[in-house]
């Protein structure tokens, strides 16, 4: 399957997320904190990048999406987030692959990573 970056400042939601996506056979590394997910990006270049969007405010998310992009043009970027309203009419929407509004269902997530990868 796919190489996965997962990045959620929410440990509950992180192992949960990672343990669903590896039983569905896609190999993920995780990150915690902006800074541990610009590190784990450079180490182990993901295909496609699942990240909650506060982390934890909107512009620590909307940073991390500029970065990637940038680095990494063709990584599929899938935004999680319990207030999607964030994203809206911001530039970084753009950059993006997929919203998905939290809580998400595990059907949705394995299709919209399945879709992209």
């Amino acid at each position: 399957m796919s190489r996965v970056l997962l990045v959620d400042d929410d440990p509950a939601g992180l192992d949960l997320r990672k343990l669903i996506l590896e039983r569905h056979g896609h190999f993920v590394t995780t990150a915690s904190d902006i800074n541990q997910a610009r590190s784990t990006f450079i180490s182990a270049p993901p295909e496609c990048v699942l990240m909650d969007l506060r982390l934890p405010e909107p512009e620590d998310g909307l940073a991390l999406i500029r970065e990637f992009r940038a680095a990494s043009p063709g990584v599929r970027i899938v935004v999680l987030s319990g207030w999607s309203a964030d994203l809206d009419g911001q530039p970084e929407a753009a950059l993006v692959d997929e919203v998905l509004t939290k809580p998400v269902r595990s059907e949705l997530l394995l299709r919209a990573i399945g879709a992209l990868t």
